[in-house]
């Protein structure tokens, strides 16, 4: 099995291409890839067709910054994303702080300041990205249709409160099941009642379902933040290394 980390994604907008080869750098070092772009034109339409974990602003030289946060929060996408901004001057600061930006970088970077910043961000981008994390994993799961029939099938990723499967038959959008299925090291069989909220009626399906007890629930989200940050610790483990090879 396998957790779905994908690598984090930051959106970096500056006239400033020092500044992007610096924040570059120390983004990597948390295991987060830095894209940057000198026209807000494009950066527009990076922000409406990418999944973003982060956007960073330079509040000091980008001329219009207004429509760059209105695209970020108007994204489905990316609506929740951390604004972090590059802001010097009172003025900066003000405009960066009305627009809701959580972290402030000030010119001159300092590389050890920047990283304090950063490890603070971290945490909050980590705790949003868990909100959605989907395990990628193999697992057998038995589902008892309301008619009485009973068939078999794989997950092919989980979340605390939902599956996607491949069913033995295809289920029915909308029906209610009962489910079961065996936690791989946690000793533990959960018995949940589901709702099938989507299929296309050829084996695959998304179900919504509730664990019978509460201590069950409790130990299926442990097991599931254990996989989710020993995949995001093997990812960092990753990024530091590569980045300590440079050296």
């Amino acid at each position: 099995m396998t957790a779905d980390t994908a690598e984090m994604k930051a959106l970096l907008v500056t006239h400033d291409p020092p500044m992007i080869d610096l924040l570059r750098e120390l983004f990597a070092e948390i295991s987060i890839v830095v894209q940057g772009c000198e026209d807000e034109t494009s950066a527009s339409e990076i922000l409406s067709r990418s999944k973003l974990d982060a956007l960073v602003l330079d509040f000091d030289n980008v001329s219009a910054p207004d429509p760059l946060v209105k695209s970020l929060r108007e994204s489905p996408s990316n609506r929740n994303a951390v604004l972090f901004a590059a802001a010097t001057y009172g003025a900066a600061k003000q405009k960066a702080s009305q627009h809701g930006a959580s972290f402030i970088f000030e010119r001159p970077f300092v590389p050890e300041q920047v990283r304090a910043v950063l490890r603070t961000a971290y945490a909050q981008m980590l705790r949003e990205r868990r909100k959605y994390f989907r395990l990628a994993v193999e697992l057998s799961v038995s589902i008892l249709r309301s008619s009485g029939e009973e068939i078999t099938g794989k997950t092919t990723n989980l979340s605390q409160n939902g599956m996607a499967v491949l069913t033995s038959s295809p289920l029915v959008n909308g029906e209610s099941i009962k489910i079961i299925f065996q936690v791989p090291g946690a000793k533990l069989t959960l018995s949940a009642d589901g709702s099938v909220v989507w299929e296309d009626r050829h084996g695959k399906a998304g179900i919504n379902f509730t664990c019978g007890s509460v201590d069950d629930q409790n130990r299926f989200a442990a097991w599931l933040d254990h996989e989710f940050y020993l995949g995001t610790s093997v990812g960092a483990g990753k990024s530091r290394a590569a980045s300590e090879s440079k050296d």
